[in-house]
This record gives structure tokens, C-alpha cells and sequence, in this order.
């Protein structure tokens, strides 16, 4: 076929006028849907802002105003388990947390009636809640205050009760020693039941102060002082006792009243929650909207990208990959019709194509054709080699390999003899086997032959040796890398399987068939090793044992040099 060498159809058949008219419109589409994403955004950001100003700030303000109200009762809590208050008034401290928690109410705004109510009823609960909270703080000062005087009469304690210590052993030492450590483990009690045990103990030792006479002057006063330090000690104790319960109670109700505070605030909370989550909800109802319309417009770009896709891989693509799986198929030996339809630059390859594929579809069928004669001809050829080659390496009555192979391989393996460690020969004859073709005929000679042959191959299997017919009724057997004791090892294995075998003989001295057998092995590193000398050592030690009776195993001396 003549290829054209222009277009026949110029102007919209043309591929680039096709592929310019669907980008312009893909860019275009998309030019139009990019303004309104922008105008899209600027609306939206519009809102957001309006929402952030009007609703959140004031979320923001409520919830901080939780917090502080839950943090103000929290220090105070901590106050009371740690009980201290360092060097601060509990009046200045009160107007500090009380002007914290103003300056986070002040700043909240109501925009209807019901945020109005709860801020009055933050309002309501502030002042009780304070006050509470500087007479809650005014007992942890009194209890302090408390535990500073009992510090101050367990210091003078322990100090007496050291000089005791160093002081002479005297009775009223010992009964003022056993007092002051009275007093010292009634001020370590942390359990009622233990307080009231310790200041029993510590009234019997004030009693048996008491008790004694003939005291010194000094002694006396020293008796006086004790007595008054244990009575300081006994109403502390007891002003302490009394000071925790009130801390107690003050504890629970400025707890009462945080929690009422804090209750009210998180109420406060969520309404103006309420009221940013509905304003939120319109500007995602108005999202959604913008969304939905964004999602048209995404469509209908994808559609108009998909239908430019179509177009391409319609019009463009899949002819191309049409025409290219064609020319492959061509080229793999599977030729398939060539696309000739259309009217644009496609078609004109497509024809080219074809007139190539003509011409070497022409020039294959001679070659092919010259081809196939010289591959028949040279198959025979080596059919009949392989034949001639196994005809002329097999024994043809045992089928294994004949003398000529046995050498062939032989000569194969000596060059590489330095690779093995020792090399074996086993001489084998069949015994008084003229005999046996003289009374049961050579046809019974040829099958015992190859009855023998088969147990020749069961016992030399293991050893992966090679068996060969020598001649006649001998055989040969080379093995490598194994010892002369094993060379010998295999020879008596072989006479037992022959002998197994139970071949009938009646010519023969055990009544069956037997074998004799010559072994010899030598070193591969021998400088002076020849396959001749071996095979003449072994057929040597053959020799020898006939001459000895037969049926048996002669092995010639192994030589190393």
C-alpha cells in the first residue's frame, strides 16, 4: 500500500487542533472556579472574625472565670493540709484573690436575660464566699499560731531534759527526766486513743514529782516550773484540739461555698457556650452551602477533566498502545491485523507499518523456509551421532559401559587426579565360566553375564564407582578417594552379592556362580602413577587369586611413590 504524504482531511481531524480546543476549555473552567473559591474564602474569613469578637472571647472570659473560682478553693484546700501562711495578713490575702477573681468578672458582658440572672447569682455568692475564705484563713493563722508556742515549750523540753542527762543521778532528776519524756511522747501522739494513754503516763509522773520531800530550794522551784510548763502544755494541747475542729468546719463550708461559686460560673460557661456553638452551627450551615457548591464546580471540573481524559486516551492513547501492541506481536512471531482506520497522523504510521511488515513478512518466509531444511538435516545428523556414540561406549549384552568407554572416562579423570586423594582398581572374573558356556550353552553364558552385571551394580552403587566390561567374562571397577581397605571392603562386598545371588553352577566348587577379584590402589600424589601400572597391579592380583582357589579377594600392596 502507497503511504499518503499528507493529511486528507486537514483542520479539526488534526490531533493538535483537538487537544488545544479541550485544554483551553479545562484552563478556562478552572479559572472561573478559582474566583469563586477566593470571593468563597473572603466571606467566610469575614465571619469567622465576627464570630471570634462576639462569642468565644466570651466563652474565653466564663471559663476563666471557672478556673479561677476552682483555683481560689484549691490554694485555700492546700493552705489548710499544709498549714502555712508565711508572713502574709489573711486580710491582704483575701483582697489579692478577691481582686483576681473581679478582674475576670468585670470583663464578662451579657447579651440576654438568662446570662444576666446567673452573673447576679455569681454576683449574690462572691461576697459570702470571701468572707468565708478570710475567716478560713484567720483559723489557719490561729492554729499556727498554736503550734509555734508548743514548738517553743518542746524546745525548752528537750533542752532540760539534756542537761538532766548530764546533770548527777539523783532521785528528782530521775522523776523530772521521766516527766519532761512524758511530756515529750504526749506531743508526738497523732491518734486520740495514744493522746489520752500519753497524758496518763504523764500524769503519773507528775504525781511522783509531786510525791518526793527534802527537796532543796532549787529543787523546789525546778518542781514549780515543771509544773507550770505541763500545765502550758496541757491547754495548748487542748487549743490545738479545738483549733483543728474549727479549721475543720471552715474548711467545709468555704468548700460549700466554692463549689456553689464555681458551679454558677461553669453555668455562666455554658450558656455562652450554647450561644458560640449555635453561631458556629450557622456559619457551618453557611460552609456547607459554599461546600456544596465547591463540590459542584470540583465535579463538573472532573467530569470536563474526565471527558478530556476520554478523549485523549480514545482518540490518542488507546490507538497508540493499539498499534504498538501490534507492532510487538509482529515482532514476538504473533502478527495481528494492522489499525488502518481514522484519517490523522496515527493512520499514516499505522500504513507505514504495514508496508515494512509486508516486505519482511516476505523475506522471513524464504529464511524461514531455508531454515527448516538445514535444522532437519542437522537433526538427523545428530540423532545419528548419539546413536553411534552410545552404540560404540555400551557393552551390548550388559548395557554398561564397554572397555573403550571405561578408558575414555579414565583418561578424562587422570589430568584432574590431583583433586582426589587415592584412586582403586578392582579387577573382577567370573570363575570357571568355560565351563559354564560348555555345559549350559553360550545363550545361558549371556544371560548369566547379566545377571551377574546386575549385582555387580547393587554392590559398587554406595561407592559411586565406575563399572565397565573388560573383556569376555572380566570386569572392571575404578574407584576415587577411598582407602585401600575399602577398596578391599568393596571386593569382599561384591563376592557376597554375587554369591547371594545364588546362581547355579554345578561346575563349581560351592555348586553357584563366584567371582575372583584383584585390587589395587596408590596415592594421586604418586609422581610415578600411571593408570597402566594400576590396572596391570590389579589384573596381577587377579591372577593371584586364582592361583589361590578363587572365589575370593587379593589385594596388591598399596604404593605411595
Amino acid at each position: 500500500m502507497k503511504v499518503r504524504p499528507t493529511l486528507s482531511a486537514p483542520g479539526f481531524h488534526r490531533i493538535g487542533v483537538r487537544l488545544n480546543i479541550v485544554l483551553l476549555g479545562i484552563i478556562s473552567f478552572f479559572l472561573i472556579a478559582c474566583g469563586y473559591g477566593i470571593w468563597t474564602l473572603n466571606t467566610q474569613a469575614e465571619q469567622f472574625r465576627s464570630l471570634t469578637n462576639t462569642y468565644y472571647d466570651r466563652a474565653m472570659l466564663a471559663a476563666e472565670l471557672s478556673r479561677d473560682a476552682e483555683l481560689i478553693a484549691t490554694q485555700a484546700m492546700e493552705k489548710a493540709v499544709t498549714q502555712r501562711l508565711g508572713n502574709i495578713d489573711a486580710n491582704i490575702l483575701q483582697s489579692d484573690i478577691t481582686r483576681m477573681f473581679s478582674v475576670a468578672r468585670n470583663k464578662l458582658t451579657t447579651n440576654d436575660a438568662q446570662e444576666e440572672q446567673i452573673l447576679q447569682e455569681i454576683d449574690r455568692l462572691t461576697e459570702p464566699y470571701f468572707s468565708k475564705l478570710t475567716e478560713f484563713y484567720q483559723t489557719i493563722e490561729q492554729q499556727q499560731r498554736l503550734k509555734r508556742s508548743m514548738d517553743q515549750i518542746i524546745r525548752a523540753t528537750e533542752q532540760a531534759q539534756n542537761q538532766l542527762a548530764e546533770a548527777s543521778a539523783s532521785a528528782f532528776n530521775k522523776h523530772l527526766q521521766q516527766l519532761n519524756g512524758a511530756l515529750l511522747l504526749m506531743f508526738q501522739a497523732d491518734r486520740p486513743g495514744l493522746l489520752a494513754r500519753r497524758q496518763q503516763q504523764l500524769e503519773q509522773a507528775l504525781i511522783n514529782l509531786n510525791n518526793l520531800s527534802d527537796l532543796t530550794p532549787s529543787q523546789q522551784n525546778l518542781r514549780t516550773v515543771a509544773q507550770g510548763y505541763v500545765a502550758e502544755a496541757r491547754l495548748l494541747q487542748e487549743q490545738l484540739s479545738q483549733a483543728d475542729l474549727i479549721t475543720l468546719a471552715a474548711m467545709r463550708e468555704t468548700r460549700l461555698y466554692a463549689q456553689r461559686l464555681s458551679s454558677a460560673c461553669y453555668d455562666f460557661y455554658l450558656l455562652v457556650k450554647q450561644g458560640a456553638e449555635k453561631a458556629a452551627l450557622q456559619h457551618t450551615q453557611y460552609t456547607d452551602s459554599v461546600t456544596r457548591n465547591m463540590a459542584i464546580l470540583s465535579v463538573l471540573l472532573i467530569a470536563l477533566i474526565a471527558l478530556a481524559y476520554w478523549l485523549i486516551q480514545h482518540f490518542i492513547i488507546h490507538r497508540l498502545n493499539h498499534l504498538s501492541t501490534v507492532m510487538l506481536q509482529h515482532k514476538e512471531g504473533n502478527p495481528q491485523p494492522i489499525p488502518l482506520a481514522g484519517n490523522d497522523e496515527i493512520t499514516l504510521i499505522g500504513q507505514a507499518f504495514k508496508t515494512f511488515v509486508d516486505a519482511t513478512n516476505t523475506a522471513r518466509r524464504d529464511a524461514n523456509l531455508a531454515q527448516q531444511e538445514a535444522e532437519q538435516t542437522n537433526q538427523k545428523l545428530t540423532e545419528l551421532n548419539a546413536s553411534l556414540r552410545q552404540q560404540s561406549n555400551t557393552d551390548e549384552l550388559t548395557q554398561i559401559a564397554n572397555r573403550r568407554a571405561f578408558f575414555h572416562w579414565l583418561n578424562d579423570v587422570w589430568p584432574q587426579r590431583q583433586k582426589y586423594l587415592s584412586i582403586s582398581i578392582l579387577m573382577i572374573d567370573i570363575d570357571w565360566f568355560k565351563a559354564y558356556n560348555d555345559h549350559y550353552g553360550h545363550q545361558q553364558g549371556d544371560i548369566c553375564l547379566q545377571k551377574v552385571v546386575a549385582q555387580l551394580k547393587a554392590a559398587c552403587a554406595p561407592y559411586n564407582a565406575h563399572l565397565a566390561r573388560y573383556g569376555g567374562e572380566e570386569f572392571i571397577v575404578a574407584v576415587l578417594d577411598i582407602s585401600s581397605e575399602q577398596a578391599h571392603t568393596l571386593g569382599d562386598e561384591i563376592l557376597k552379592q554375587v554369591e547371594g545371588a545364588h546362581l547355579r553352577h554345578d561346575f563349581a566348587p560351592k555348586g553357584i556362580v563366584s567371582v575372583s577379584i584383584g585390587v589395587a590402589t596408590q596415592d594421586c600424589d604418586s609422581p610415578n602413577l600411571s593408570f597402566e601400572r594400576l590396572i596391570s597391579k590389579a589384573d596381577q592380583a587377579l591372577y593371584n587369586a586364582k592361583d589361590r582357589g578363587r572365589d575370593q579377594v587379593m589385594a596388591m600392596p598399596e604404593t605411595t611413590a
